[in-house]
């Protein structure tokens, strides 16, 4: 009996291990449509891809598509590490109309499956049309994702 009582002791210790450890501990999902405000960050459209490619139209811009997950630790790295960085916060404003995209919203199944995402996090270009031109997936670190912006950038069409 006692090995039994230490058996799922043991269980659910391990359950609320594995439950602590796969919370959300990224940025909040946001609701669609809402943009951040904040100067010193990003100013990301969250979840509505159509808004920012009616955003990107008007101010000339590419969009850049950021999907993520709140319990991705390759996806908090890159957004405390890289995407809080002055100099890649200044050149996506320049030059991007920046969405970020929940991936785990039943909502955004569809864009995961039309840009083919299958891991997080992971990033698309578009052109002001809303045309895909590229993709780039996995962790970044400053200066490959800045040489991956501006490859896009550069080369607007």
């Amino acid at each position: 009996m006692d090995r039994r009582l230490f058996g799922l002791f043991g269980l659910g210790l391990t359950v609320l291990i594995f439950i602590f450890l796969f919370q959300p501990q990224g940025e909040d999902s946001q609701t669609k449509g809402q943009v951040d405000s904040n100067p010193d960050k990003i100013n990301w459209i969250w979840n509505d891809v159509s808004k920012g490619i009616q955003t990107a139209g008007e101010e000339d811009k590419l969009v850049l598509i950021d999907f993520w997950a709140g319990w991705c630790g390759w996806c908090i790295k890159m957004d405390k590490e890289v995407l809080n960085d002055s100099d890649v916060i200044g050149f996506v404003s320049e030059h991007f109309v920046p969405v970020k995209i929940d991936s785990d919203l039943p909502e955004n199944r569809r864009l995961l499956a039309a840009y083919r995402i299958y891991g997080t996090p992971a990033f698309v270009i578009l052109d002001k049309n809303g045309r895909f031109l590229g993709k780039g997936v996995g962790y970044m670190q400053k200066d490959a994702f800045l040489s991956f912006l501006g490859a896009y950038a550069d080369n607007k069409t």
